[in-house]
């Protein structure tokens, strides 16, 4: 198989995986309807504990990662299959722009979660003990196997390991994205890309493009399904968290195995707030 056949397959396999999560998340929004928690929620009102009203730093990162990431998988894309003439070289530096953007957003976000002040906030994404012993149970939750969901930690352990996962991905899809920046326009020092192609071979520079096309793929797959949370099973927790509508919560809503929402929830065991309770003031950032 030559590279050109690889990339046809790859293509090929990317388009069929994403059209399968697509039908996946249409399946699971009808379970969610049918087994009543879209009544529960939104209709009834009972809405579970969540964590409400982040502060001001996380939530402005979140909402320019979360818009950067969108432009950056849709440029991404045009670049590899060019579905309109004469955008590329428009579609190419808005690509790098956007690129630069969120590596700076990444870089401050994880300076935050170590060495905030007020708020440094990496321990709410470490794996521990108690998250693994829940992977069986938060599984069974989302595939409504149960109605009982796990919950040790503001976030649930898939969660965290998504979130651990994309920033893996983050780091080794920025060395990339730079190395083909250099590619095309020498503003990195010509001896890291050349290294770099000199360790994976005299394919070095397809290698590249394609961990980088790979990755932006997957991306694209866990930004659909992050959208798809925070629009339908954690409307409330999104509204919350970009303080648009402040929410009556349910403080018995895990008795009835309602959603926590994506983002979870800060009763930790008990506590939380009431239904007509005001919200407590956050920390200055």
């Amino acid at each position: 198989m030559n590279l050109t056949q690889f990339n046809v397959w790859l293509d090929v396999a990317f388009s069929t995986i994403y059209v399968c999560v697509l039908l996946f998340l249409v399946w699971h929004f009808a379970m969610f309807v049918i087994k009543g928690r879209f009544r529960r929620a939104f209709i009834e009102g009972k809405w579970p504990e969540h964590d409400s009203r982040p502060p001001a730093t996380p939530k402005v990162l979140h909402a320019a990662h979360m818009f950067s990431m969108i432009i950056l998988g849709f440029t991404g894309m045009y670049i590899r299959f060019p579905f309109f003439y004469g955008g590329r070289e428009f579609m190419t530096r808005t690509h790098y722009v956007f690129m630069i953007i969120v590596i700076a957003v990444l870089i401050w976000r994880v300076w935050y979660a170590f060495f905030s002040k007020t708020n440094a906030d990496w321990r709410e994404f470490a794996i521990g003990k108690k998250d693994l012993a829940t992977v069986l149970g938060v599984l069974k939750y989302y595939g409504y196997l149960s109605d009982e969901k796990p919950h040790v930690a503001k976030y649930n352990v898939l969660q965290k390991m998504s979130y651990n996962l994309f920033l893996v991905m983050m780091v080794v899809q920025a060395i990339t994205g730079l190395l083909i920046w250099r590619y095309q326009f020498p503003l990195i020092d010509a001896s890291i890309y050349n290294a770099t192609a000199a360790l994976v071979g005299a394919t070095g520079v397809w290698m590249i493009r394609m961990v980088h096309y790979v990755l932006n793929w997957g991306f694209i797959i866990m930004t659909t399904v992050h959208l798809y949370l925070a629009f339908s099973v954690d409307v409330p927790c999104a509204l919350d968290f970009f303080g648009i509508k402040e929410l009556e919560i349910n403080p018995n809503a895990h008795a009835h195995g309602d959603d926590h929402g994506e983002h979870g929830d800060s009763s930790h065991g008990g506590g939380g707030r009431g239904v007509n309770e005001p919200l407590q003031p956050e920390p200055s950032v």
